[in-house]
């Protein structure tokens, strides 16, 4: 069992997957549900999941496109914010 004094509040966890997603898709428009705190073996893995919409390349086809909207999942460290795995659908 872990002591929940050192994890990092939902907030920061949050905050810490946005600046994360945000970086490897600066024009997106990202949202992220409330995140869930899961024990898996001794690790506590807070679960990410939301929406990212990017936009379209091109100068025409922007008029005519919409944006593509795609599912995100990410995993983050509990302890210190560090990423352990994201996935795009």
């Amino acid at each position: 069992m872990t002591d929940k004094t050192l994890l990092l509040p939902l907030d920061e966890a949050k905050q810490a997957g946005l600046r994360f997603i945000r970086a490897k898709f600066y024009q997106g428009q990202v949202t992220i549900d409330e995140p869930r705190l899961v024990t898996e073996g001794e690790l506590q893995v807070y679960h990410l999941t939301g929406t990212i919409k990017t936009p379209v390349r091109g100068g025409v086809s922007r008029i005519f496109l919409p944006a593509a909207e795609y599912i995100l999942k990410m995993q983050l460290n509990a302890r210190d914010g560090s990423i352990l795995s994201y996935e795009l659908s």
